[in-house]
This record gives C-alpha cells, sequence and structure tokens, in this order.
C-alpha cells in the first residue's frame, strides 16, 4: 500500500467560516435570548408587584424636591406624612370614587343596550328607506347584539381596572413611604459603596434621570389637568351622567400618547349619545369635547411639554405595545417614561449611545 500524497502548497485554503458562526457570538446570541425570555417571564409574574413600585418611583421623583424642602422647616418624619400621606390619600380617593361611578354605570348596563337597540333600529329603517340597496355586513348575528356584547365588555373592563387600582393604590402608598424615607440617604451610600469616580459617576447619571423623570410628569400632570378639568366641567353642565368618572379617565388616558386621546374622546361621547332621553346634548358634548382636545393637543401640549421626553413617536408606538402587552393598560401609562429612562441610561454607555440616538427624536 502505498503512503497518501503529502498536501501540496498550491492547495486551496478553506474559506473562514462565517462572523456569525463563531462560538462567541453564537454564545452570545443564545444567551441574549435566554436573558430576554428570563427577563419577560419574571416581569409578567411580577407584575402585581412591579407595577405599583415603578409608579410610587415615578411620584417619588415628583414629590422628592418638595420633601427636601418641607423636611428643612418641620422635619423628616412630618414631611413624610404629609407628602406621602397626602398622595396616598388622593390616589385611594378617587379609586375609591372611580369605582363607586363604575359600579352605578354596571347598573345602568341595560338600559344603555336598550338604547342601543332603540337607536340602531331606528338606523335600520331609515337606510332601508333611503338606501334599500345597502344590506347588512354580517347578516347572521344582528348589529344590535355585537354592539350589546361590546358595550358589556367596555364595562366590564373599566370595572377590573378601577378594582385594580383599589389595591395598588395602597401597595403605592406604602412603597411612596419608604421611598422617600431612602431616598435622602441614596448619595451617601453610593459614595461608601464605590471609589470616588465611580461614585460620581453613578450619582451623575442618577441626577440626569431624575430630572428628566420629573420634568416629564410635570409637565405631563399640567396638561393633563389642562384637558380633564375643562371636559369634567362641559359633561357636568351638559348633564352627562359620571362626569367625574369621565374626567379622571381623560386624565389617566392623556398619559398614553396617541391610543389614549381616541379613548378619552369615545368613550364619554359614545355614553353621551346611549343615554335615553338625550336630544342635542350628545351633539354638543362631541363638538366641545373636539375642541378641548384640538387646543389641548395643538396648544397646551407643546407649550407644557415641548421636548420634555424626547423620544421618536414610531419609538413611542414601539414602547405601547411592548409594555401594553407585557402589563396591559397601566403598562401603556409607564412605556413613555420607562422608555425616556432607557434611553437616558444608555447614552451613557460607548456600546449603547449610537443605538440611544437612533432612538431619541429629532
Amino acid at each position: 500500500m502505498t503512503p497518501p500524497d503529502p498536501p501540496s502548497d498550491n492547495a486551496i485554503p478553506r474559506p473562514a467560516p462565517p462572523k456569525w458562526r463563531e462560538p462567541d457570538a453564537v454564545r452570545a446570541v443564545v444567551f441574549l435570548l435566554v436573558g430576554a425570555a428570563a427577563g419577560w417571564y419574571l416581569m409578567l409574574e411580577l407584575a402585581s408587584v412591579l407595577r405599583p413600585l415603578l409608579v410610587a418611583v415615578f411620584l417619588a421623583y415628583v414629590l422628592m424636591p418638595y420633601h427636601s424642602r418641607l423636611r428643612k422647616r418641620v422635619g423628616t418624619p412630618v414631611s413624610i406624612i404629609t407628602l406621602a400621606g397626602g398622595t396616598a390619600g388622593i390616589l385611594v380617593g378617587l379609586a375609591f370614587m372611580t369605582s363607586a361611578s363604575v359600579l352605578a354605570l354596571r347598573d345602568d348596563v341595560p338600559r344603555l343596550e336598550k338604547r342601543a337597540d332603540e337607536l340602531l333600529t331606528q338606523l335600520e329603517r331609515f337606510v332601508a328607506a333611503k338606501a334599500p340597496w345597502v344590506t347588512p355586513v354580517d347578516a347572521g348575528q344582528p348589529v344590535r347584539v355585537q354592539v350589546s356584547e361590546q358595550i358589556s365588555f367596555v364595562v366590564r373592563v373599566i370595572l377590573n381596572v378601577a378594582a385594580t387600582a383599589i389595591v395598588e393604590a395602597c401597595v403605592i402608598a406604602l412603597y411612596l413611604l419608604f421611598l422617600l424615607l431612602e431616598g435622602a440617604r441614596f448619595p451617601d451610600r453610593v459614595r461608601r459603596a464605590y471609589p470616588p469616580a465611580r461614585a460620581e459617576q453613578i450619582l451623575q447619571v442618577a441626577g440626569e434621570v431624575n430630572s428628566a423623570v420629573v420634568s416629564y410628569l410635570k409637565a405631563k400632570v399640567k396638561s393633563s389637568l389642562f384637558l380633564a378639568v375643562p371636559v369634567g366641567v362641559v359633561l357636568w353642565a351638559l348633564g352627562v351622567k359620571f362626569a367625574l368618572l369621565w374626567a379622571v379617565l381623560t386624565f389617566l388616558c392623556n398619559f398614553i400618547p396617541y391610543i389614549g386621546t381616541v379613548v378619552a374622546y369615545a368613550l364619554p361621547v359614545g355614553f353621551a349619545f346611549l343615554w335615553p332621553g338625550t336630544t342635542w346634548e350628545p351633539f354638543a358634548a362631541a363638538g366641545l369635547l373636539l375642541v378641548c382636545h384640538a387646543v389641548s393637543s395643538s396648544v397646551a401640549e407643546p407649550m407644557i411639554i415641548g421636548n420634555a421626553v424626547g423620544v421618536s413617536p414610531l419609538v413611542i408606538l414601539g414602547s405601547l405595545a411592548f409594555w401594553g402587552l407585557l402589563w396591559g393598560v397601566p403598562g401603556m401609562f409607564l412605556a413613555v417614561p420607562l422608555t425616556a429612562v432607557m434611553i437616558l441610561v444608555m447614552e451613557r454607555f460607548d456600546q449603547t449611545r449610537a443605538l440611544a440616538k437612533l432612538l431619541k427624536g429629532g
């Protein structure tokens, strides 16, 4: 048997494998996917703990400057009791009043369904008389049945949100008490835990995050009040029932970009049209509320908020979809401030600075 020929110097070298198939790259992708899946699972399972904690953190951002000034005059315990107790009282009080309105609204669902059936019957007769060639889209299930189901579904959703809000308001108040107590000690603890240069860098990032969150929340609260108060007054003056509920709903929905405005306008106007015995009031409510929303979006929001967020609209829509899918309606309330904080933190690191610039608005 003859030995094999030695390899020739002119043999064609094998091409190098693509970079994405290198062991380090594959391992990094696997770790990233596993970490993302684990993070999603944990945030989903711990939603009842994390949601009120994040809300309390954002409220603490707003109250911390007032706490710093007030504790110099009356002392830390009195300041914490005043601010945390007052905020908790407002949250719990609004939650109970809203829940009472929602319970009363639930009792009126049969009347609303009957009114919807009457309006749809009149519409069908009008269409049959004026446009007989128009046929119903779904002949298998009457439109009035679908509308009744949607009314019941909307009321159930509002009732569930209100019931959850009562429980979470109490948890938020407890978190807020400890956050205000520990907030003043945070800088000293960071300086003790890290070297001086690293501690100052961490405190600088925390200061930027604090400033951004405080400016956004203060501006958003002002603009939401600017919209919710006239809406409540208009609905009350026109005799629309549950005006306080719709005002609170408008205030909260204004924290959800784009989608919240549609919901805050459609629900009270639709309810005004469905209420029995109304004549011209629903049309007046629809027109006046449209004016309120138009003035708020075109005048109040740009003047009060300006560039307080600095996030691209497309990124805002993506964050609404992500946090809404993860935590539902409460997640949509937290979507914008969480995204703004994430971008601020990413700007501080060389590896993610380019991505942060892409996510920021113009």
